[in-house]
């Protein structure tokens, strides 16, 4: 008696949730020695893409292949630096301290998922600020 192609064994199920908990990000990619402050806004993209950017690039408003370049992951230093949960898109922006790492890869703990994630650059901060849009300290 033949298989039924579409459904599958407990193993093909087994590989399958084990490649979806897997973390994709790459445990030898180091940080750069260079620490910076930046000011990121996030872009809600239609795809699972990397949705951070400086906040002076954003304002160039090009929506082309270049534009999404521009874009970069974010990875928390520690547990407790997450994204705070009153965070909103469109009335915040953050400024974070730290650093790239040297080769566009995921965030740690990054999961695969059924949509590939592109590779690209991540920044891992190790302070966080929310800012309202609009108020800055210059102004």
């Amino acid at each position: 008696m033949k298989s039924d192609p579409l459904v599958k064994s407990s193993s093909d199920q087994d590989r399958t949730n084990e490649n979806r908990s897997t973390d994709i990000s790459d445990s030898t990619n180091v940080l750069t020695d260079k620490v910076e402050t930046l000011e990121v806004e996030y872009t809600v993209w239609g795809c699972a893409c990397p949705n951070w950017i400086r906040t002076a690039d954003a304002e160039n408003a090009d929506t082309t292949k270049s534009y999404l370049s521009l874009h970069f992951y974010i990875e928390p230093a520690t547990k407790s630096l997450v994204l705070p949960s009153h965070f909103d898109a469109y009335t915040h922006t953050l400024k974070l301290t730290g650093s790239f790492y040297q080769r566009e890869d995921y965030p740690q703990g990054t999961i695969q998922m059924e949509e590939p994630l592109p590779k690209a650059k991540v920044f891992r901060y190790t302070s966080i600020e929310l800012v309202q849009r609009g108020i800055r300290d210059n102004e």
